[in-house]
């Protein structure tokens, strides 16, 4: 082996975030034919949910709009050649950041009082379109139900304002036996803000809620395959997850019955077992509070992940795989097993597996 070969294939041990690009599009178009007629907007907050934002956008050229949490990023965007609409979805905390909005072509979001001062005390607002969010029962961000109007009077009277439109964010929708939608959605529907176009459906919402879709709606993990609702009953015929993770075997040990393995000796073989160590730990987004029915895919089999997530290696089964050697191929997660079947057994969210991984592991990009 070449001193070339040994560099690519040392690299190549590292674990690896495999980005289909073409799952993201199909994704995107499942959800617009489920949207009807409603304008689908593709967060891409968090680099693109760990998938690469600037290259999620080029991937999606034809998407009705985007949107991120922070100017910082609509401003890569912006830089990267994306010219669709952009909204800041956690609006802006100066007036200069303002100022960048109205030069760069950003749809703001106002949720408080401080954004209603700055545009006020603007000089030249430059047909600046907004987005007013009502809290209607999230209690984060968001204008209390009771001021919508006068919020939007106000917002009237600024002669160079460009469009308004208004949105809301649902608490609890990923449930569709949780009645708290129904009550936001009522809350919205007495406000008589018809008029106007609305951003209320995220992606259990699009997937779940049909009465939420009004026009704009907001696609955001569903966008990348991972399943937003509880009862996981999106077929992966419809969502494709965007996201492989994969590694290699760093090891294959032999170990007897009564060894223990891994910190704090919390596995113990119950028989003569073979080990694989993998090169994957929570130093690359690998979560570390795992229990016991955590599994990886290796020469098409799945295996049981063993003992403690140390911060480069996880340990796994292998007795079954005699055949298995170092170097050989590990996928982490990605169709099977899916983000959402490691998410429920680390007792966390696909959201913040795909993120953490995505912002430490080494991207690859299909499709």
């Amino acid at each position: 082996m070449s001193n070339q070969d040994a560099i690519r294939h040392g690299t190549n041990r590292h674990p690896r975030a495999i980005i289909d690009l073409e799952a993201i599009r199909h994704n995107y178009r499942y959800l617009k034919q489920v949207a009807g007629d409603n304008r689908v907007i593709a967060v891409l907050k968090a680099d693109a949910y760990g998938h690469g934002a600037c290259e999620v956008a080029a991937a999606l050229k034809d998407a009705d709009a985007f949107a991120v949490a922070a100017t910082g990023e609509a401003l890569a965007l912006r830089r990267s050649g994306i010219t669709q609409r952009i909204l800041v979805m956690g609006g802006f905390i100066s007036a200069d950041e303002l100022q960048v909005c109205i030069e760069h072509g950003l749809d703001p979001v106002l949720h408080h009082q401080f954004h209603l001062d700055c545009l006020q005390a603007a000089n030249d607002l430059s047909d600046l379109d907004v987005w007013v969010k009502i809290d209607s029962g999230m209690g984060r961000l968001g204008f209390g139900l009771d001021r919508a109007h006068s919020i939007i009077s106000f917002l009237a009277s600024l002669n160079t304002l460009g469009s308004l439109r208004l949105m809301t964010h649902l608490a609890n929708a990923d449930s569709l036996d949780d009645a708290f939608t129904d009550h936001q959605l009522g809350a919205i529907r007495s406000l008589e803000l018809d008029a106007y176009e609305w951003g209320i459906a995220n992606s259990a919402g699009i997937l779940g809620w049909p009465d939420a879709h009004n026009l704009w709606v907001r696609a955001g993990i569903a966008l990348y395959g991972a399943d937003p609702m509880s009862d996981r009953k999106v077929s992966r015929r419809e969502l494709q997850p965007a996201m492989t993770m994969k590694s290699r075997v760093l090891a294959v040990n032999r170990h007897r019955r009564g060894d223990q393995i891994g910190y704090g000796n919390t596995f113990t073989c119950d028989d003569d077992m073979t080990i694989a160590v993998v090169a994957c730990g929570y130093a690359d987004g690998y979560p570390r509070h795992k229990i016991d029915t955590a599994q990886v895919m290796i020469c098409g089999e799945l295996c049981d992940v063993v003992g403690r997530v140390s911060m480069d290696m996880i340990t796994v089964d292998v007795s079954h795989l005699p055949k298995l050697g170092v170097g050989d191929d590990v996928t982490l997660f990605g169709g099977v097993p899916d983000v959402n079947d490691l998410a429920d057994c680390s007792q966390t969210i696909a959201y913040e597996i795909l993120c953490n991984v995505g912002a430490h592991a080494k991207r690859e990009f299909t499709g």
